[in-house]
This record gives C-alpha cells, sequence and structure tokens, in this order.
C-alpha cells in the first residue's frame, strides 16, 4: 500500500457550535445538519476528548502476559471535554455565558443580563428547551471533507472571561472547556460522525469589546468607589457539572450544578486612589474581609449598541494585594472572589446582542 502524502494545515481545521432545541440531541430531528453551526474563531482547533473507560488486564490463567480479549473498553457512562480560546464577539460571549451559568433574562431592545446569584441558575438540566434555557449545543469538529465529530448535549464547565491592554490589542478574549455527558459514540446522530455535513456560519467579524472602550472602571475601597487605572482583569465562572444517570444508550440523562463559583484578579495603579493611607488601603481592605463592588462599563453605561457591556461584582479580596513592578509604575494585583451580599448578585452582566439566546 503507497504512502498519502496528504498535508492537514491545523488552519483547515474548524469548530462550531449550533444551540439544540431539546437536550442532547441534534438540533435536526433527522439527525442531519440541515442548521448551519456557528464556527468558532479559534486560532488552533482541538478535538474533543473521550474520557471512556478502558481497562486493560491480566487475568488468572493468562501467563505473564495481558489478552487483547480480556480489555474491557465501555464507552456508556462516559464524559467529553474540549477547550475553546479566542477574541470574545458580542453574542459569541453571551452564548457561553449563558453556557456555564444557565441564566439570562432579555431585557429588550437587544440587551440581555445573565447574573451568578444563587437562585435564578438551573442547578440541574435535561428538561425541554424552552426560549433558550437550558442552553446546551451541538460541537462540531471538522478537520476536512467526509470526516469529522459532533459531540451533543455540550454546556460550558468553565469559562474565562480576560482583559489585558497588552493582549489581542487590548481585546476580551474568552476561553474554558466544553463539557458532555454522551461519550457513546452509537449512531451518526448521536456524537460520532465520520461523515460531517454540516454548514457553517462566521461569528460577527470585527466587533469586540475593548479595554480602550471602558468608560467607568471603579472598585470600592474603604466603602467608597474609587476610580483606577487598569491593566488587566480575569473573571472564571465554574459550575462543578456533573452527568446524572445513563440512559439506554448510557448517555446522560441530565446533569447537576452543584455550585457557582467566580474567582479573579485585577491589576490596577498604585495611586492616591489605591494606596496604603488610611482612606483607601487597598490591603487593610484584605485584613478586614470587606466586600467591594467591582464596576466596569464598556461603552457609555446604557448597553445600548454592539461592544457595550456592563459587569458588576460583589467580590472580597481572598489574597493580600501584591505588586506588579515595571517602568509604568508600581500597580496593585489583587485576587477575589465574587460572593452574594444580602440582595445584590455575586455577578451580573449585561450585553448588547443582536442575536437571541433562542435562535442560537
Amino acid at each position: 500500500m503507497a504512502i498519502s502524502t496528504t498535508v492537514i494545515p491545523i488552519s483547515d481545521v474548524k469548530m462550531g457550535i449550533k444551540g439544540e432545541t431539546t437536550f442532547g440531541t441534534g438540533i435536526d430531528s433527522s439527525g442531519a445538519d440541515g442548521t448551519a453551526y456557528r464556527q468558532l474563531p479559534v486560532v488552533q482547533a482541538t478535538k474533543p476528548t473521550f474520557n471512556i473507560t478502558r481497562e486493560s488486564r491480566l487475568l488468572s490463567g493468562r501467563g505473564t502476559v495481558k489478552n487483547a480479549a480480556d480489555t474491557i473498553i465501555t464507552g456508556k457512562g462516559g464524559t467529553v471535554t474540549c477547550p475553546f480560546d479566542f477574541v470574545a464577539t458580542p453574542n459569541l460571549l453571551l452564548q457561553h455565558l449563558v453556557m456555564v451559568t444557565q441564566d439570562y433574562t432579555a431585557d429588550g431592545s437587544n440587551v440581555y443580563t445573565v447574573e451568578v446569584d444563587g437562585s435564578s441558575n438551573n442547578t440541574s438540566i435535561g428538561q425541554d428547551v424552552s426560549s433558550g434555557l437550558p442552553h446546551c449545543v451541538n460541537l462540531a469538529y471538522y478537520p476536512k471533507a467526509a470526516e469529522g465529530i459532533k459531540v451533543t448535549g455540550c454546556v460550558v464547565s468553565d469559562l474565562n472571561l480576560s482583559g489585558d491592554l497588552g493582549s489581542n490589542g487590548g481585546n476580551l478574549a474568552i476561553s474554558g472547556n466544553y463539557f458532555s455527558g454522551f461519550a457513546n459514540p452509537i449512531s451518526t446522530g448521536t456524537c460520532l460522525e465520520q461523515t460531517f455535513n454540516g454548514t457553517w456560519v462566521e461569528p460577527d467579524a470585527g466587533v469586540f469589546f475593548n479595554m480602550g472602550s471602558l468608560s467607568t472602571k471603579q472598585l470600592e475601597v474603604d466603602g467608597a468607589n474609587q476610580d483606577m487605572i487598569l491593566k488587566s482583569f480575569n473573571l472564571n465562572i465554574a459550575n462543578g457539572v456533573n452527568r446524572v444517570g445513563s440512559n439506554t444508550n448510557g448517555d446522560a440523562e441530565g446533569y447537576s450544578f452543584p455550585e457557582y463559583v467566580v474567582t479573579g484578579d485585577i491589576t490596577l495603579k498604585y495611586d492616591t486612589e489605591f494606596s496604603l493611607s488610611a482612606a483607601d488601603n487597598v490591603v487593610q481592605s484584605f485584613l478586614d474581609g470587606n466586600t467591594s463592588t467591582l464596576t466596569l462599563k464598556f461603552g457609555d453605561g446604557t448597553v445600548s449598541s454592539v461592544q457595550e457591556m456592563n459587569i458588576l461584582a460583589e467580590v472580597q479580596f481572598t489574597g493580600d494585594p501584591t505588586q506588579d513592578i515595571s517602568e509604568s509604575g508600581i500597580f496593585w494585583t489583587i485576587p477575589f472572589e465574587c460572593v452574594q451580599n444580602s440582595s445584590t448578585e455575586a455577578l451580573k452582566i449585561s450585553l448588547f446582542s443582536d442575536e437571541a439566546i433562542a435562535a442560537m
């Protein structure tokens, strides 16, 4: 048999997602891919990883070498994971926020609010999808014609939203992992496709959230909202998703979300607003265990047009602020976690998207 001279450039590989109308199934009832996938703007597409059971055993009477017939491989009860990392566009950011929080509110005029508040977030899913909730997607990995993998029942287990003036031109990026409890490739309509017939639409090109468009950058210290010069921030949202049950195919019957954890950090300039003085002592705020409000507003704060977003978080510093020293001056790097504070949400993000969750 002759060798193949075919080379698959990594830039040829595509990844995409499309919303499910029923948990754990293809959006098309026939199992075909008549509805387009939204192509993810990743630099390198990563193949989904199938986490199944494989047990290679040396049985009694086999001598000193394992026999191939004694290996147990079970796809039932397994999971599938896949990482993602790309610069955030409004529609994709909204969709991924909903997939990790399992919550959103349509506020009208293309404004959507996602919260982590201990009451509105789904603690489990598996029921029918209504108005886009619970939100789960098909994930497609497509290296070339007549090849591919499709994973159903995908949610986001953890998501990082980051902004850094020194990275991606100052545009926000999102990264994290998809999770599915549908790891048993029993049919082309369920999980694994050797022939992929999907079509693709590209995400919003050139529409991003830039650190340079922040109109409000405030952190509460000693009871007062102080304006900050911000270098970078990170928000990490994790839901601890677990698969629940097993149907006749060995696929999950639902998912549980036992705890929503939001952590992060910010790096801001050491100046008269954030110092070691009595009125704005960031170290004292950590030692006292104070709860502080973090406010970031992209655009004019009204969330009335594309590329506008408001982020409100109730944070407690989780470590002694450290110093980031450069030729630009001294900066504080402050780690935190978001917490519910009376009736105030741990995290609230409102953004403008011209596509509704139910249509994604």
